[in-house]
C-alpha cells in the first residue's frame, strides 16, 4: 500500500529524503489519517526513520523498496501468496508428501495452471517477475566468470577460432546479462556467443544486446550448437524435478565435444549440513511452486551421472550457498 499510494516515493522524493505526515499526504493525494497509520507500521518495520512525531525519513530500505525490481516484487506476490497460504492444502491433498511425485503442484493446486502459463497469459505479472529476477540479482556475485578460476587461464592458443567456432552458449539465459559481461571483460577471445531461450522470450527481446546471437530454443529439446567451449545454464536446474533435469542433459550432451566442451551449472549447491535460512526457504519455495529443489552436490553428482557426464569441481561462491558446478562427459574407466 506504502508503495501503491506513492507514500514512500514521496518521502524519497521530498527535501533531505525527510517529510512530515502532511507533505507525504499531499504529494500523494491520500488522507493523511492514512498516511499516518500506514507509516506507523512502516517504522516499525524499519521500512523508514521516525525524527519526531508525524516526522519521516528515508533509510536505506525505503530507497529499495521504491526501486521498480522491489515494486514487481510485491506486485508478484500477489500471484505467490495464495499458493503459500494454501500450501497445507495441497501437501494434505499429497498425504502430506507421502505420494510420490503428485501430478500437480502446490501453484498449480491453486492457480489450475502452471507458473509459465500464467506468466504467458499475463504480461503485467511477467513483466513483474522480470523485474524482481533483475533486482534479486543485483548485490549477489552472478558474474560467472569472476567465480571460475578457469576463466583466468583462456587465451585465443586454448580455444577454437573460425566462423563455426562458439566460445559460450547460454541455455535458457533470459536477457543475456551473462553473455554480455563475460564478452566485455575478454573481447580479445575468439568464438561466438549464443543466447538462447523460449520463442515468447526472445520475441519479447526489443534490442538484442552487442554481439550476441539470440536463438529461439526449448531446452527440452535437442541442442542444435556444436561443440561449444562453455554451455552454460543459470538458475535453471533448480526449477525442475530430477527426472526432467535428466531431459535437459540427456538433450545437450550429444552436442558436447568431449575434449572441449564443458557444462557450467551456476545454481545454489546445498551443504550436507547447516544449510543457511536463506537456502532452505528457496528449497521450499521450488518445492511448492515446481516439485523441484535446491540441491546438495551428492545429488547433482547422481543426477549428471545418469546422462553420461561427471562434475569434475565445485566453485563455491562468497557467503551465498550459489556455486558452479563444472561439468563434463565422463572418462570411461
Amino acid at each position: 500500500m506504502l508503495v501503491e499510494l506513492g507514500i514512500l516515493g514521496a518521502l524519497v522524493a521530498s527535501k533531505d529524503q525527510t517529510a512530515s505526515s502532511q507533505q507525504l499526504a499531499e504529494a500523494s493525494k491520500c488522507e493523511e489519517g492514512v498516511v499516518v497509520r500506514l507509516m506507523r507500521l512502516a517504522c516499525s518495520l524499519c521500512f523508514c526513520d521516525e525524527l519526531d512525531e508525524q516526522t519521516y525519513r528515508a533509510n536505506e530500505l525505503t530507497i529499495m523498496l521504491v526501486r521498480p525490481g522491489w515494486q514487481g516484487a510485491m506486485r508478484w506476490m500477489d500471484i505467490i501468496y495464495p499458493v503459500t497460504a494454501n500450501l497445507r492444502g495441497f501437501l494434505s491433498s499429497t498425504d502430506f508428501g507421502r505420494v510420490p511425485d503428485p501430478s500437480d503442484t502446490a501453484f498449480e493446486y491453486v492457480h489450475k495452471k502452471t507458473m509459465w502459463r500464467v506468466l504467458e497469459e499475463k504480461p503485467d505479472q511477467r513483466r513483474n517477475f522480470d523485474l524482481w529476477m533483475h533486482e534479486r540479482k543485483r548485490h549477489e556475485e552472478t558474474l560467472w566468470h569472476r567465480r571460475y578460476p578457469a576463466c583466468a587461464s583462456l587465451s585465443p592458443d586454448t580455444l577454437r577460432s573460425g566462423p563455426d567456432a562458439v566460445l559460450m552458449v547460454d541455455v535458457g539465459g533470459a536477457n543475456g546479462s551473462q553473455l554480455v559481461n563475460f564478452r566485455k571483460q575478454t573481447p580479445h577471445l575468439p568464438g561466438r556467443y549464443v543466447l538462447q531461450d523460449l520463442p515468447e522470450s526472445v520475441a519479447a527481446m526489443v534490442q538484442p544486446p552487442e554481439g550476441i546471437e539470440v536463438v529461439a530454443h526449448d531446452f527440452f529439446t535437442p541442442q542444435p550448437v556444436k561443440g561449444a567451449r562453455f554451455y552454460y545454464f543459470r538458475n535453471v536446474f533448480h526449477n525442475w524435478p530430477d527426472h526432467k533435469c535428466v531431459e535437459i542433459l540427456r538433450n545437450i550432451v550429444p552436442a558436447m565435444d568431449p575434449e572441449y566442451s564443458t557444462l557450467l551449472i551456476d545454481d545454489y549447491v546445498l551443504p550436507d549440513k547447516n544449510a543457511q535460512l536463506r537456502s532452505a526457504i528457496a528449497d521450499i519455495h521450488m518445492m511448492y511452486m515446481f516439485n523441484s529443489s535446491e540441491r546438495t552436490e551428492r545429488q547433482y553428482k547422481e543426477i549428471v551421472s545418469q546422462v553420461g557426464l561427471e562434475i569434475v569441481a565445485v566453485y563455491p561462491a562468497g557467503v551465498n550457498e550459489e556455486a558452479i558446478l563444472e561439468v563434463r562427459v565422463a572418462v570411461n574407466k
